[in-house]
Order: structure tokens, then C-alpha cells, then sequence
């Protein structure tokens, strides 16, 4: 693994061994086409599947995989937080590991950053030129209300504050890490408010958001929801 990493990619997984392989070497398949080095970061919450099996078999072709092993699953956001800690690169990125997220986004997300144009970048859901292609509707309705009230109690002025398709610089992380409060989903939304009340520039650019390709989604929107609104409050008043 070279050291010069430009891309720290952050993919938390559990039970993702259908999807991984193809979201990896794709991923892996971009970034390399646009000479971008990079490492891609696994963070397995103790998958049941063979999962970790796949990652460590596509390590042998891929040597910039690296795979963070945790025993027992512990959330998303504590997955995030420990993967961008560890990451080792100039600009740190996410995306979902169930192929809702098309890595082809990245160079344009990337672009953004190296002009200067951008500190943090954004795969929208909610711009004119995004699409949904296959979210059930309840899905797009809870998500789209929870941007409604972000917007309205927060006062930010992104679309989208809680799609984990992102990249972002590192001084963007150093600057807010110790603020956050890794609680669920709404983490997501924590960390762009955060940049944003640090002056960070934040861009959005349109995707398509797919369904997921197999497999079964780990989001309980029950338990997201009432996460929501315990935190939501918490972050307006900044503590």
C-alpha cells in the first residue's frame, strides 16, 4: 500500500455479501482509471455471512482494501467514526455498501475539492437533476420529511444533509470529530451542520439512488425516527 494516500474510502457493512465484491473492485475500478490513489475501508460490524470471507479474498488482487474486523455490531455511526479515524488519506470519502451509491460520481466529487471550488461534497437525492430509481415510497417520504425538519430547526441550507455518499477534506474532520455525538443515522446530518457552522464550503452535485441490488436493508426507521428527534435538538444547541 502506497502512503501518499490522495481518497480514504469509508464502507461500513454488515452482512453485505452479495453486494461488496462488486461495490469494491468497481470503486477500486474508477478511482485507479482517474489516477486517483486511494485505499478503500471496509468497517465490518461482525457480519454473519461471508462477507469478510469476500473482502479478504478481493485483498489479494486489491491491495488497497483494508478491512476493520469488530466483533459485535455497534451502528453506523460508530462504524464511521472509527473508519475515518483510521484513514489515512488527504480527502475522506463514504458511500453505502448496497450499491445505492454509483462510485462513477467520485471524480466529479473530487474535482470539486482539488479546484478549491469545495471543502465537502455531497451526492445529492434532492436536487432537480437526482433521481430515485426503486426506494419504496415510505422511504422517500420519511426521508424527505426528516430533510423538511432539518431544514427548519437547524436552518441549513443543503438539500441533503443525511446521505452517507460523500467526500470531504481532512481539516473538515480534525475541526469537528471531537463535537460529535455518534448516535445513529442522524450522525450523518450532525457532521454536515458542524462543517457548516465552521465555515467549510459545501457543494452538492446530483446522483441516481438506487435501491439496493441484494440482500436486506439494516435501517429500523422506527428506531431512526425517534434517534431523530432525541438528537436533533441536542445539535441545535450544540452540545
Amino acid at each position: 500500500m502506497q502512503d501518499n494516500i490522495k481518497i480514504s474510502v469509508i464502507i461500513p457493512t454488515y452482512n453485505e455479501e452479495s453486494n461488496v465484491p462488486t461495490l469494491l473492485q468497481r470503486t477500486h475500478d474508477i478511482l485507479k482509471t482517474a489516477s486517483q490513489t486511494h485505499e478503500l475501508i471496509v468497517v465490518d460490524d461482525g457480519s454473519k455471512d461471508s462477507t469478510r470471507a469476500k473482502v479478504r479474498e478481493l485483498q489479494k488482487t486489491i491491495p488497497e482494501i483494508v478491512l476493520i474486523e469488530r466483533d459485535t455490531e455497534r451502528g453506523l455511526a460508530s462504524a464511521m467514526v472509527r473508519g475515518y479515524n483510521e484513514a489515512r488519506g488527504e480527502y475522506l470519502a463514504a458511500m453505502d455498501a448496497d450499491l445505492a451509491h454509483d462510485p462513477k460520481h467520485f471524480p466529479e466529487m473530487i474535482a470539486l475539492l482539488d479546484s478549491g471550488q469545495a471543502d465537502f461534497v455531497i451526492g445529492s437525492r434532492y436536487l432537480p437533476e437526482s433521481r430515485f430509481e426503486g426506494k419504496p415510497l415510505l422511504n422517500k417520504i420519511t426521508s424527505l420529511v426528516g430533510q423538511f425538519l432539518v431544514k427548519i430547526i437547524l436552518q441549513v441550507k443543503i438539500k441533503d444533509t443525511s446521505n452517507n455518499y460523500r467526500i470531504f477534506r481532512r481539516s473538515v474532520w480534525e475541526k469537528i470529530k471531537d463535537k460529535l455525538h455518534p448516535d445513529g443515522n442522524i450522525m450523518l446530518t450532525e457532521i454536515v451542520y458542524l462543517a457548516a457552522k465552521n465555515n467549510f464550503v459545501i457543494r452538492e452535485v446530483p446522483i441516481i439512488y438506487c435501491e439496493r441490488r441484494a440482500g436486506k436493508s439494516k435501517l429500523n426507521i422506527f428506531k431512526e425516527t425517534v434517534r431523530f428527534f432525541k438528537n436533533i435538538n441536542r445539535i441545535k444547541r450544540g452540545g
